[in-house]
């Protein structure tokens, strides 16, 4: 899983100070990989190197009419991430810088901060006081059907929702219950417990075709056993118990049965299993599967800001939205059929959203109906000129390996406007390059690196950022809040150098696929 962030500063520099500022770059160990390719092009041209570097100022500041287009950017490659620095003339003068990185790189939004530091003391050092302004944040914006979708939501009842769903125990069992016997098992125990047979459940054949489960959906909180009380006559339930402590003590009383009036000490005892409440939580109204996808779209690397989960209406629909890179995804789900009227709920809900994406995720059967609705709708909006995608799954397991290709060409696309001016010099795609590296270095288990930093280890300040970067958040740190207010290391190929302050950054994630 790979993200991306940027900042802008609105500078001018002509060719021969961009072939000076990564020059000096490359003497901070901070090596620019177009220019190297190309100065050894040079030296292969000139059979020596001795003229290499005449010949690259020759070709960036000379007569020809595509001189200016000599330098447009340049990448800088590393283990797990890729900085990249894009200039553009286009509606005014400004340098783009961007990281593009992995989810277990170490402090992501430090490096770029040191990254942009180091470039804007090269510009600052070839040019006069105070003319290079400070770098800016690129900001995605927020697609309106998101905004809308999420201020409909009761703040309250959202925070809360959001939290309970975050809970290791309530993520387990949402996984467990995508299990469908562990679902029928838990809906029959509730009715057996409802209705007063519970101890059937435990019973004969019952108990040993589903010892296992029982002693899994145990282990996850979803069932509890507990003891009852029956009157051996009538068969009736007198009461339950939570365990053999609390049915000493009432053996021991001088309670009777209600139905026959003998001892509650002589009365059928018998071990049964009840749905915990948080099992009855979630299987109401399917909210396990919505439980479940947001786990998901945090393990893909979601930020938990850029999901909004709505409110349940008691008719089993769920409904969750994600904002992706500025693009709006519409997840609905329901734990039984795709039925007709499931459908025309979703594509309202589209409609009233204009979600660029719509995910639907069913996990009974599906009716002809409600696909061609679907099918239908979805051609519709293609015709209509919109970018629009359809994806329909059984289970949350198929919906997330449909929206890791979804994100991924979501990403692609905002990886190609970010570099394609560099395309032309590599003679390749960057985009591609970046992501074809990315992979390849999946396949190889590197040693852990040890950063050296020019302050001794127990001086050192704790970064808050990188639990930041870590859990895929993103928001303006305070320097009180991040621990940085005295950076002055010098950045020496992972090494870092001052910094300009913490900043606000906007985050898109996804999995490195193969073209």
């Amino acid at each position: 899983m790979i993200f991306i962030e940027t900042k802008t500063l609105s500078y001018q520099l002509s060719n021969a100070r961009r072939v000076d500022l990564l020059t000096a770059l490359e003497e901070k160990s901070i090596v620019p990989a177009i220019r190297s390719a190309r100065l050894k092009c040079f030296e292969t041209a000139l059979v020596g190197s001795e003229l290499v570097l005449e010949m690259e100022t020759e070709l960036a500041t000379g007569d020809d009419a595509n001189s200016e287009d000599h330098v447009l950017g340049d990448l800088f490659f590393h283990a797990d991430h890729v900085f990249f620095l894009v200039f553009r003339e286009l509606q005014s003068p400004q340098i783009r810088a961007g990281i593009v990185y992995e989810s277990g790189t170490v402090e992501p939004f430090r490096k770029l901060d040191s990254f942009c530091s180091n470039v804007r003391q090269v510009l600052a050092a070839q040019a006069a006081p105070n003319e290079v302004p400070a770098w800016q944040h690129e900001t995605v914006p927020m697609p309106s059907g998101f905004k809308s979708f999420v201020t409909k939501q009761n703040s309250d009842s959202l925070y809360g929702s959001v939290r309970r769903k975050s809970t290791s125990d309530r993520a387990r069992a949402a996984a467990i219950l995508e299990d469908t016997n562990a679902r029928v098992f838990l809906r029959h125990a509730k009715e057996a417990h409802a209705e007063g047979y519970a101890a059937k459940m435990l019973a004969g054949d019952v108990a040993a075709s589903n010892e296992s489960s029982i002693t899994m959906l145990t282990d996850a909180g979803l069932v509890e056993r507990e003891v009852q009380i029956s009157c051996r006559r009538s068969g009736h339930a007198l009461f339950r118990l939570p365990n053999a402590h609390a049915l000493a003590v009432v053996t021991v009383s001088d309670a009777t049965c209600s139905e026959c009036g003998s001892p509650v000490a002589d009365e059928k005892v018998e071990e049964v299993i009840a749905p915990t409440r948080l099992a009855v939580s979630l299987l109401e109204d399917g909210a396990w599967l919505i439980s479940r996808m947001h786990q998901l779209l945090r393990e893909l690397g979601v930020p938990e800001s850029e999901i909004a989960i709505g409110p349940s209406e008691s008719d089993g629909y769920g409904q969750m939205m994600a904002n992706i890179c500025g693009e709006s995804f519409l997840l609905l789900a329901r734990d039984g059929d795709l039925t007709p009227a499931f459908a025309r709920w979703a594509i309202d809900l589209e409609i009233d959203t204009q979600a660029s994406h719509l995910v639907v995720v069913a996990t009974g059967r599906f009716h002809r109906h409600a696909e061609m609705l679907l099918n239908n709708h979805a051609r519709q909006r293609d015709r209509s000129g919109h970018d629009f995608e359809l994806i329909v799954a059984d289970d949350a397991a198929t919906a997330t390996e449909e929206l890791r290709q979804a994100f991924h060409r979501v990403f692609s696309r905002i990886l190609d406007e970010q570099l394609c001016d560099l395309d032309g010099l590599l003679g390749l795609s960057a985009r591609r390059l970046i992501l074809t590296k990315f992979k390849l270095a999946s396949r190889v288990v590197e040693p852990e690196v040890v950063h050296s930093y020019s302050e001794p280890a127990e001086e050192r300040q704790p970064l808050a950022l990188s639990a930041h970067a870590a859990a895929g958040a993103w928001g303006t740190y305070s320097a009180e809040e991040s621990h940085l207010q005295d950076l002055s290391e010098t950045y020496v190929d992972d090494s870092y150098v001052g910094n300009e302050g913490p900043s606000e950054s906007v985050v898109s994630a996804i999995d490195v696929k193969p073209e």
